[in-house]
């Protein structure tokens, strides 16, 4: 029987949309089928046997929409095999210590729906595109001398999905 995975996220430039799209091809196989979704488009989870959860940090903050998701359907999402992804600059230069920063910004989702037990968390570097920022966010992000790039490791995506399949689909 196929299995149904709900890729769920939240995104202010795009860059964490650009990394649920990647997981939910890679999820995809012969008894496998995986929606992307942004988290404010999602309805119900009826008809989803796991779900896949995904935001982007910005100023050591989660999207407020990703944990008002999590909080909204914590029961839903505490029946089933859930993961979580994190899209943030923090993990430009993936060292333990940048590991251990970025897995901190999730401590928001585990008190958001202290009930889902994700059973993995992506950390994942992201993009910085001047042009998609408003006006005061290129301003701080100047100030703070960030160098506009696209980092996301599409072979580290894709090695971490490889990983969790079979646990969405056990």
């Amino acid at each position: 029987m196929t299995k149904k995975i709900l890729v769920a996220y939240a995104t202010y430039t795009g860059s964490t949309a650009g990394v649920a799209e990647r997981i939910g091809q890679t999820l995809t196989s012969a008894d496998v089928t995986a929606e992307v979704k942004p988290v404010d488009q999602i309805t119900s989870l009826d008809g989803y046997d796991a779900v896949v959860v995904g935001s982007p940090v910005r100023a050591g903050q989660l999207h407020k929409d990703m944990l008002a998701f999590l909080g909204a359907r914590q029961p839903q999402l505490a029946a089933l095999p859930v993961a979580y992804f994190v899209v943030c600059m923090s993990m430009k230069e993936d060292t333990p210590e940048q590991r251990c920063e970025a897995d901190a910004y999730l401590n928001a989702a585990r008190q958001a729906a202290p009930g889902v037990q994700p059973i993995s968390a992506g950390l994942f570097a992201g993009a910085i595109d001047m042009k998609k920022l408003a006006f005061p966010l290129r301003l701080i992000m100047k100030a703070m001398k960030a160098e506009p790039g696209d980092y996301r490791d599409w072979e580290k995506i894709d090695a971490w999905v490889r990983e969790i399949q079979p646990k969405l689909v056990a």
